[in-house]
């Protein structure tokens, strides 16, 4: 996808994004969630990292939750892959569901993020996958399911349960 060049105003936005006060981000992300444009989710989604005060991350968080633009899902789901969202990573699977987007063709992101993160993180990649589910093919269900079996052994003993219930959840479906 090539990346279309950006207007004025993206411009602009991405200039408030980067400005030191807060307050002036702030007002960016009002906009840019107003305007309902996926195009500066990769700008927005870069901003979530420790060094972004709090108060931004979380309009951020809640800008994704919002989205009803099934445009988004690629951007967010090829981010989830790639970045490190430290202790802000699941506020972000939860703002996957909460959207109410369908996630179903990006399912071994959300399979992955449950075996590997920590037990909050796997509990909002539990109900992602849930709903993923209702959506997906046969075959992204079959993978999904062949690949929580695979990781089985690398489920730590707190999200012993958790991982029953999921496949339960899934198999049920399946």
């Amino acid at each position: 996808m090539h990346m279309e060049k950006q207007s004025s105003i993206e411009k602009e936005w991405i200039r408030s994004l980067e400005s030191p006060d807060p307050g002036i981000a702030l007002q960016a992300i009002y906009e840019i969630r107003n305007s309902g444009s996926v195009k500066m989710l990769p700008v927005l989604i870069g901003l979530i990292h420790k060094q972004t005060p709090a108060a931004i991350r979380a309009e951020i968080l809640n800008l994704i939750a919002e989205i009803k633009s099934q445009d988004a899902v690629p951007l967010i789901a090829s981010s989830l892959e790639k970045m490190d969202f430290g202790g802000d990573l699941p506020a972000l699977v939860a703002a996957c569901w909460q959207s109410g987007l369908d996630f179903s063709n990006h399912m071994p992101v959300f399979a992955k993020l449950f075996i590997t993160g920590d037990y909050v993180t796997s509990l909002e990649a539990f109900t992602v996958l849930e709903e993923a589910f209702a959506n997906a093919g046969d075959q992204a269900r079959h993978e999904c399911l062949k690949y929580l079996h695979q990781s089985e052994d690398l489920v730590s003993d707190d999200k012993l349960a958790l991982f029953r219930e999921l496949r339960k959840v899934i198999e049920e479906r399946d």
